[in-house]
């Protein structure tokens, strides 16, 4: 009530009022104050002060709660002023009520509290016994209601409790009550009297038959009855127990309170006076409304029978019945049950209002206080000592013996305090046990739920999750204080043993200037060999592939490669100092965009592709733009795998093709662009023809154009789709090389396309190249964006990396090997360092390479114009070098198949397998597989190029995992050319870089064969073939 006119004592109210002590009605009549305290029965209409409300005659305190937040929100005490019995009722409402309890369970799950339960009732029970505090403090009377029919014992321990806290609190009490229109006796000793305490009982644990009942029908139990036996045997009980806990004495002014020596304290109620469920009450009411009883009491005699009446007459008398019956049962409900509880509790009242109690007991009794209280007077002493317990200004002894009851209240938790604080010591302990001097934020996480395995193991109570955060708090700190490891791991899945450090390139910041400066480390070191493959050094586990490319091998050129020839390969050049890496987006494959593209999309992928290969050969101060159009597809997504020589494997083996070539060129499983005789020398009489024979020459061509056609649709169907549309030698025009290229794409969508259309074509896509280049527009490669991994097929053309992932070096002339000693190398396995033979044909002018027993003419020599061109075999000697981590080296003859040969003998196999098979990019080393069984990798390429008039160039390309994983090269334009007459060594990445993460060697064996160097990678190309 916000204002005092709008407040009545009409009915109840919460306490302390809004009112003035001049409004309340017969503010100088002497009052009873009676206080309603305990515990609730277990179902939802029901209230404790219920059974007051037949006292009153008024339906005073309600069994239906209020809404959860009225419930929550007012105040804890219910108080109302009965001025014609002169009596003030309070009742506590706390959680000890059940409507009390769901309301507030109701509200933690609307608003989601962090804090549990138990924290919630340990703050309530410290509210209520304040107030119980107060209550004793404040009444006559206290009715202690419990929902049973047994005394709950829990109470002694509170009532032990609030008695040592009123001694210490007396004097704070005193000092409150003072100057007030009190007695010095009441402000002396903090309240009026030491109240009475009546227990009540909501239920029997007695089942009454009728007999037993009829006496209380007549008015009060007689002595003898059951329930009042029962009564008396409770009461003894209780006085027993509250005697031997010493919370009530012979003197009853020392005591919280008192219970009568010569009058009744305990009352059972034996009937239910208020609804327990409405719903089955109404049905009742409506049953016995319903039912016509035959021999009714309402018949008076000489009227008629029921069923001669009707069937209207017949229903009032039946509803009058009813109603007659349910007043007169509900009247001796009453009588049973709420009169005799009002004779119970109005002994005591008209006591108090009287001569007040007088409880001392003993041979030397002592005088009583008791003091009859105004209800002015006690509203005004009642709000003074309201505002003591709960008000904000409290002096600070009273605060501290406050927080002492809250202190003993809290039995739970100072147990669960002292057993938790007894074992965090112990889970400590076994988190500290075995600790290595640094570990990682797993091991750290798995001894962390050791210990706290532990710590439930013996701690108990709500305080656990308290400790259990102290307990990690102190894990935390010591695994902090210089015992963390660092979190890196290396590209092999190997943990950095060193201390939480940073690298040297990383800038200093607030939080890790106190971290110490070092690279990486795991402790694991391989053995490999270095770019040339002639020294062996160990290396570390690698952190990042620029140290598996090249920081490791960088360090050992100035030792052994420096004075090697070495042939350079595509890097990215800066032009500020501020380039960074590109961010990369998975972009969807072809298959993922469509399987069937159209011809339109292809021929505009063929221009960008084409535009973006003479944005690379200009980039790099090459001549002739359109030189490059057609290798640019190489590396694109369309023709990945292919390859720009041809291939003798593709080939059928009866073709008068491969008649001309020598038997080891066939074994050799590599093809060679062989021009017919004839052909070539129409090619040179057309180049040296004037204009008018331009036609015959068109012809001709266009008839080898469909001679490569027809091959190249037998071609398409391969595994690799390898096309051999390259032409053999630069110096071909450029109308020559691009009529191939769009054939090539154009039948990606229809193979059946005319050729007469594709020359057309082919210029306007050559007119739009020039148009771009005079322009000026051309793509270059970036100079500010660098590619953070290695060139693959998915990489964008315009990217290149920081450095070479690759490297290509030359060890000598090809005279420093000898096929009969192998190569002179550490680490090789004995009998597996020979290189394999491949044999070749090519055509050499009868000049400059006469057969044996000729002479060459000085007549021979002037003649200039024609010339006999005759075959010569050449032999190649090339290897692929396996090397594992413990630095075991050895060559491989075909997948999987060592060389093996006896000093006794010589090498047997030919390089046929190397140049037509897919090599695997690992293979179990020969020499570990009784170990530990280490895979080696290929690591090396070997070529021994030969004197002579033969190109022989390398390409690699490798997959390095299941697809769909891109395929890695060299990121050139073209085969990379290797000089004749000298040996030559391809160095292989050690780790594939890609531009989400490295491809490392597959943990699943059966993934290991997609793991592969793709054929191809050699081939050679005849320079006599076309001058």
């Amino acid at each position: 009530m916000s204002a005092s006119s709008a407040f009545t004592f009409t009915d109840k109210f919460l306490f302390p009022p809004d009112i003035d002590a001049l409004s309340i009605p017969s503010g100088d009549n002497k009052v009873c104050i009676i206080s309603l305290i305990g515990k609730s029965a277990y179902h939802s209409n029901s209230s404790k002060a219920s059974p007051l409300n037949h006292i009153l005659d008024r339906d005073v305190f309600k069994c239906v709660p209020e809404s959860v937040e009225e419930s929550i929100n007012k105040g804890d005490v219910e108080c109302y002023y009965d001025t014609e019995s002169q009596v003030i009722y309070l009742h506590l409402r706390s959680l000890n009520d059940i409507h009390r309890v769901a309301a507030l369970c109701q509200r933690l799950v609307s608003e989601k509290y962090s804090k549990d339960f138990f924290f919630i009732w340990q703050k309530e029970e410290f509210r209520v016994a304040k107030t119980l505090l107060w209550m004793f403090g404040v009444s006559h009377l206290l009715l202690l209601s419990h929902p049973g029919s047994s005394f709950d014992i829990s109470f002694v321990r509170l009532f032990r409790t609030l008695d040592n806290i009123r001694l210490k609190l007396q004097h704070s009490v005193s000092d409150q009550l003072h100057g007030l229109p009190i007695s010095k006796d009441w402000s002396y000793n903090g309240r009026p009297c030491s109240p009475r305490v009546l227990f009540v009982f909501e239920s029997s644990s007695l089942e009454l038959n009728t007999e037993d009942s009829e006496p209380a029908l007549k008015g009060r139990p007689s002595k003898g009855s059951p329930i009042k036996r029962l009564q008396h045997a409770i009461e003894d009980q209780i006085y027993r127990i509250l005697r031997k806990s010493r919370v009530i004495t012979n003197i009853s002014n020392n005591s919280l309170f008192a219970v009568p020596a010569n009058q009744e304290f305990v009352f059972i109620h034996t009937e239910r006076s208020e609804v327990i469920d409405p719903v089955a009450y109404y049905l009742e009411q409506l049953r016995q409304n319903s039912t016509i009883v035959k021999d009714s009491v309402f018949l008076r005699p000489g009227t008629d029978s029921p069923r001669s009446r009707s069937y209207q007459s017949n229903r009032k008398v039946s509803q009058v019945s009813g109603i007659s019956e349910s007043r007169s049962s509900s009247s001796t409900a009453h009588s049973k049950g709420g009169n005799s509880f009002k004779e119970f509790l109005w002994q005591h009242i008209e006591m108090a209002l009287g001569r007040g109690f007088d409880d001392n007991v003993g041979r030397n009794p002592v005088t009583s206080l008791f003091e009859n209280v105004t209800a002015s007077n006690w509203f005004l002493v009642a709000n003074k000592l309201y505002q003591f317990y709960f008000g904000d200004s409290i002096d600070g002894k009273a605060l501290a013996h406050l927080n002492t009851l809250k202190s003993l209240l809290e039995t739970d938790i100072r147990f669960s305090e002292n057993r938790c604080n007894k074992v965090l010591p112990v889970a400590e302990a076994a988190y500290q046990e075995n600790l290595p001097t640094h570990y990682v934020t797993n091991f750290h996480l798995s001894k962390l739920a050791q210990a706290q395995r532990v710590f439930h193991q013996f701690a108990r109570g709500p305080a656990c999750d308290k400790y259990l955060k102290q307990l990690e708090q102190s894990c935390e700190k010591f695994w902090r204080n210089g015992r963390q490891l660092c979190e890196e791991v290396s590209i092999l899945s190997n943990h950095c043993v060193n201390p939480l450090h940073r690298l040297p390139d990383d800038p200093e910041t607030e939080d890790n200037d106190h971290l110490p400066i070092m690279p990486h480390s795991s402790q694991l070191k391989t053995k490999a060999a270095c770019n040339c493959g002639r020294k062996q050094a160990d290396k570390e586990d690698p952190f990042d592939h620029k140290y598996a490319n090249y920081d490791f091998f960088n360090s050992l050129e100035p030792l052994c490669c420096a004075e090697l020839e070495h042939l350079d390969l595509p890097v990215f050049k800066p032009s500020t100092s501020d380039a960074k890496a590109s961010q990369i987006k998975k972009v969807p494959s072809i298959e993922e965009k469509g399987d069937n593209p159209t011809q339109k999309d292809t021929l505009r992928h063929d221009l960008v592709t084409g535009m973006g290969s003479l944005s690379l050969a200009l980039s790099l101060g090459q001549s002739g733009g359109s030189e490059y159009l057609p290798h640019h597809d190489h590396h694109s997504e369309i023709s990945t795998t292919e390859h720009y020589t041809s291939h003798q494997s593709d080939h059928e083996p009866g073709t008068d093709e491969h008649e001309e070539g020598s038997d080891g060129a066939m074994e050799g499983g590599h093809s060679v662009d062989v021009v017919e005789e004839e052909d070539e020398d129409q090619l040179e009489e057309v180049d040296q023809s004037p204009d008018k024979e331009g036609s015959e020459h068109k012809q001709e061509a266009s008839e080898s154009q469909n001679q490569e056609e027809e091959s190249t649709k037998q071609e398409v169907g391969s595994p690799k789709q390898e096309v051999d549309v390259m032409p053999s030698s630069p110096k071909e025009t450029s109308s020559q090389k691009i009529e191939p290229e769009i054939m090539i794409n154009s039948q990606k969508a229809d193979i059946e396309h005319p050729q007469k259309d594709e020359v057309p074509l082919g210029k306007s896509i050559l007119k739009k190249v020039v148009e771009l280049e005079e322009a000026g527009t051309m793509r270059q490669h970036s100079t500010t964006e660098y590619l953070y991994g290695m060139i693959h097929s998915d990489s964008p053309p315009h990217l290149l990396p920081r450095f070479p992932s690759w490297s290509i070096c030359c060890l000598g002339k090809s005279t420093i090997y000898n096929h009969t000693t192998g190569l002179d190398l550490p680490g090789f396995l004995h009998g597996s360092n020979f290189l394999l033979p491949w044999d070749i044909t090519v055509k050499a002018e009868k000049d400059k390479w006469p057969s044996i027993g000729e002479t060459t003419s000085r007549k021979g020599k002037q003649k200039k114009t024609t010339k006999e061109v005759g075959e010569v075999n050449l032999r190649i000697y090339l290897g692929d070098e396996y090397e594992c981590p413990r630095g075991h080296r050895f060559f491989c003859s075909g997948p999987e198949k060592v060389i093996k040969v006896s000093s006794s003998s010589t090498v047997k196999d030919n390089a046929t397998k190397l140049v037509s098979l897919d090599m695997p990019l690992y293979c179990p080393c020969p020499q570990c597989r009784s170990t530990k069984g280490y895979v080696a990798q290929l690591m090396r390429l070997y070529v021994c190029t030969p004197e002579g008039p033969v190109r022989v160039t390398v390409d690699p390309h490798i997959q390095p995992s299941s697809p769909p994983s891109p395929i890695f090269s060299l990121g050139t334009e073209n085969p990379v050319e290797l000089p004749a007459g000298s040996v030559w060594v391809v160095r292989l990445p050690h780790i594939y870089m890609g531009d989400h993460g490295p491809y490392t060697m597959p943990a699943d064996s059966q993934h290991l064969q997609f793991c592969r160097m793709l054929k191809g990678v050699f081939s050679y190309q005849d320079l006599n073939k076309h001058p």
